[in-house]
């Protein structure tokens, strides 16, 4: 006994000695907090010290820091200006907070990305259309890497193209020696191997030129545009090896740029897993490049918040206790606050239990930061509902909880399935056979109430306020088993938040027998066509149903009208399909060959009376003022090769 106290002490004044010799964190007077990384080998500890397997990561590999390291490279109604064309716009959470997607529209015309193909179309008045441009990205020659694009903006001056590129190398371990060539074919011993980077392409929104192109190190995790500010928020592993740097790297057309280790801050109590780069961008006269870079958890996977004021990232880890063996789920809130110039300063961090099922769990309002999160599964289900507010003292931020609900939130085994944010009131829909719809007083941030509920069949996947009064659900029917049979869209009546009622009947699309049907809408609410104005929202729905002998697939845009004065207040005012175009002058595209499903609906806008509704290939115009009735059809061409 008494040699294991001897022992014990020994240990314990060797992490003392360890302890006192590491030097302490270099916080600056305005990091609220954060310290100030010295140099690679501090680096280096702080790394292994918070991954004591000694790991070192691949997915941050760039293989020196000069310049050969770096590869080649809502739907709100608007109307815009006073008597100018009204417009659809993307369908976001956060008003003035703009999203990327893969259709936009600025009145005059169409942008639309598709894998690495940009096409445009001018929209030249009563439905008719011309394709202007039709470019494709991704050059022939660079076979060594390949982009897939997801975000399209677009300002006053420019039209900004957003993807994700994996620059392809071949490589070998050999103990501690890592060998790379861009080899095009794999020799034994070696494997392919993808470093990841975000590009950005900006275009002059007049002559639709490429004017400017910045290459960022990391996984794309989220972009955002707040007026001329756009935001990327990116993620790269940490890599260390005695031949690489393991910084983030940017390039800026022909400029690149390392940044000094004391450009990137860290929280000294936080995990040190990742470099999670925020880059801000701005779209003015001339494109600036800006950015902030931080260590600590990977937040790659996790969801994203951001409002005008703030940049939330909720993330979760699992860590294994080997003395209990037991898996624990832990979460990590990271804030960072705008600033006058529009970039970013920390916030402060918090922690939660569970984990939000996507960025409308999240919401921020007055000041305070609110979050529904879900944890467990089977019997040990468990949500909660936090409030959090950002203190600062003795100049350092954090984010507390203020206010948490953690009862009565879903019966036995419910998990949350959707949530809406509407300032001090937030519906929350959880399901495992039948469907609860909580209304949720938040007046008091300190003190969450549950106000009503309402149970029916069937849960919602999407919610979207309607009017002040009512709020549409998209989501699933299902049966007494809680299967789901078919789609749903529902239209709830919240004026009476104590007594929350569902207005007349649901609308129900069955799956049928030997069938299934699907919409992105019930998990993108960018892929949602908003027109409360006109009365209307829309989307695409795919329908696959198999028979004994044969498979049969359809791709239609369906019109919903909204009537809360009706006994069915959602019902189908439009049903519009491209596989016409597929069945027609099947010859007219020669060798390049489509199959129906190049046909599916993706994204539909409208422009003043006409509503234009995109697929794989084609654009079709249709008269608003005449049923929706189709006015011409346009086919995408095919895209020469640059």
């Amino acid at each position: 006994m008494k040699r294991m106290i001897m022992l014990l002490s020994v240990i314990f004044m060797v992490f003392l000695l360890v302890g006192c010799n590491r030097a302490k964190p270099l916080i600056g007077d305005d990091d609220y907090g954060l310290a100030q990384l010295r140099d690679l080998e501090e680096l280096r500890t702080l790394y292994q010290a918070s991954n004591k397997s000694g790991s070192t990561g691949f997915t941050g590999f760039f293989r020196s820091a000069d310049a050969t390291a770096v590869p080649e490279m809502d739907l709100d109604d608007a109307a815009g200006e006073e008597g100018a064309t009204s417009y659809s716009r993307t369908n976001v959470q956060v008003e003035g907070v703009d999203e990327g997607d893969i259709i936009k529209t600025d009145g005059n015309r169409i942008y639309r990305i598709k894998y690495n193909l940009l096409q445009v179309v001018d929209l030249l008045g009563d439905g008719e259309m011309e394709v202007v441009l039709s470019t494709n990205m991704q050059t022939v020659s660079d076979t060594a890497s390949h982009t897939y694009f997801s975000d399209l903006y677009l300002t006053s001056r420019y039209l900004v193209v957003i993807g994700q590129r994996y620059h392809y190398f071949t490589m070998r371990i050999d103990g501690d020696v890592v060998q790379t060539d861009e080899a095009v074919d794999i020799m034994p011993g070696w494997f392919w191997y993808g470093t990841p980077q975000t590009l950005v392409l900006v275009y002059d929104l007049q002559n639709l030129e490429l004017v400017d192109e910045i290459e960022i190190n990391g996984h794309l995790m989220t972009t955002r545009l707040i007026d001329d500010d756009l935001y990327v928020l990116s993620s790269q592993d940490i890599y260390l090896h005695d031949e690489i740097d393991p910084r983030p790297l940017f390039r800026h057309n022909d400029d690149v740029i390392v940044p000094e280790y004391g450009d990137i801050k860290y929280h000294p109590d936080v995990m040190i897993e990742a470099f999670t780069i925020i880059s801000q961008i701005k779209l003015e006269e001339e494109v600036v490049l800006d950015y902030d870079i931080f260590m600590g958890t990977r937040v790659s996977w996790g969801q994203v918040y951001v409002s005008k004021e703030a940049i939330y990232m909720a993330s979760t880890t699992y860590s294994f206790n080997a003395w209990t063996n037991v898996y624990t789920l832990k979460g990590h809130l990271i804030s960072y606050v705008f600033n006058d110039d529009g970039s970013v300063s920390y916030g402060g961090t918090g922690t939660f239990r569970g984990y939000p099922i996507n960025q409308f769990a999240m919401d921020e309002h007055d000041g305070y930061f609110r979050m529904v999160t879900t944890e467990g599964w089977g019997d040990s289900v468990k949500n909660r509902l936090y409030v959090f507010e950002r203190q600062e003292s003795a100049g350092k931020r954090t984010l507390e909880t203020i206010g948490l609900l953690d009862e009565g939130l879903g019966k036995p085994r419910e998990t949350v399935r959707s949530v809406r944010f509407q300032g001090d009131l937030v519906t929350v829909v959880t399901f495992e056979q039948i469907d609860p719809f909580y209304t949720i007083d938040l007046s008091d941030p300190a003190n969450p109430v549950i106000l009503g509920e309402l149970e029916i069949p069937g849960f919602s996947t999407y919610q979207h306020p309607w009017g002040d009064d009512y709020i549409i659900g998209i989501g699933f029917e299902t049966d007494a088993n809680g299967i789901p049979i078919g789609l749903k869209l529902s239209l709830y009546d919240i004026s009476d938040v104590l007594n929350p009622v569902e207005v007349g009947e649901p609308l129900v699309l069955l799956n049928g027998d030997g069938g299934w049907n699907y919409s992105e809408a019930l998990h993108n609410h960018k892929a949602i066509l908003i027109a409360e104005a006109l009365g209307f929202i829309g989307f695409a729905m795919s329908r696959h149903h198999w028979t004994p002998t044969q498979y049969h697939f359809t791709s239609d845009y369906l019109i919903f009208e909204i009537d809360p004065e009706s006994a069915t207040p959602v019902t189908i005012a439009a049903s519009i399909s491209h596989l016409d175009l597929y069945l027609d002058e099947v010859s007219w595209y020669d060798s390049y060959y489509r199959y129906a499903y190049d046909f599916s609906i993706e994204r539909a806008v409208y422009v003043g009376d006409y509503l234009y509704v995109v697929s794989g290939e084609a654009v079709t115009s249709h008269d608003m003022n005449d049923g929706f009735t189709r006015v011409r059809a346009l086919r995408f061409l095919r895209p020469e090769t640059s």
